[in-house]
């Protein structure tokens, strides 16, 4: 005897799961010293990642400082939040690494001691890199993918640290 079951799902027992779908604008430059602009929508994280993975950063940063004032952008939109992420190769950085600035619309939150540690305020920021490497541009973008805010406050945190100078 086989039986029957019928699964009836309401948008509103959906609520609380959040869709990773996002939308992506590249803006490339290419040998014939054009600037291209692919735009693909509803993609899956996967797909994403693999497009960042593809786009060769060493060529991009050579096209971009014989065309004076063109930039190497990727741009990925969630769908549902409208919030974004988006990374510009920096081709004049002052070391051979890759340097991408780094910025977001989402707002992160921080507690901050004041008169003496007996009030706590929370202070808004948004998320900007201005001299981020391409690991941090790679930790960025899954961060921002798995919707991980934790990870995106540590990563904003960590490259605010300035490094401690050694001694001689």
């Amino acid at each position: 005897m086989m039986s029957i079951v019928k699964l009836e799902i309401d948008d509103k027992d959906m609520s609380h799961i959040k869709m990773n779908i996002f939308n992506l604008q590249i803006q490339s430059l290419n040998a014939s010293h054009r600037v291209e602009t692919q735009e693909m929508t509803d993609l899956d994280i996967e797909t994403i990642i693999a497009n960042f993975e593809k786009i060769n950063w060493r060529q991009q940063r050579v096209l971009q400082l014989q065309m004076d004032g063109q930039s190497s952008i990727f741009h990925v939109i969630h769908n549902e939040s409208h919030e974004y992420l988006k990374m510009t190769l920096n081709a004049f950085s002052e070391s051979e690494q890759f340097e991408f600035k780094i910025e977001s619309n989402i707002q992160l939150i921080f507690p901050q001691r004041e008169l003496f540690g007996l009030l706590t305020r929370k202070n808004k920021e948004v998320f900007v890199i201005k001299r981020g490497n391409l690991e941090q541009a790679l930790q960025s973008l899954q961060a921002f993918l798995n919707q991980d805010k934790q990870q995106l406050e540590h990563i904003y945190l960590k490259s605010k640290a300035k490094p401690i100078p050694e001694a001689s």
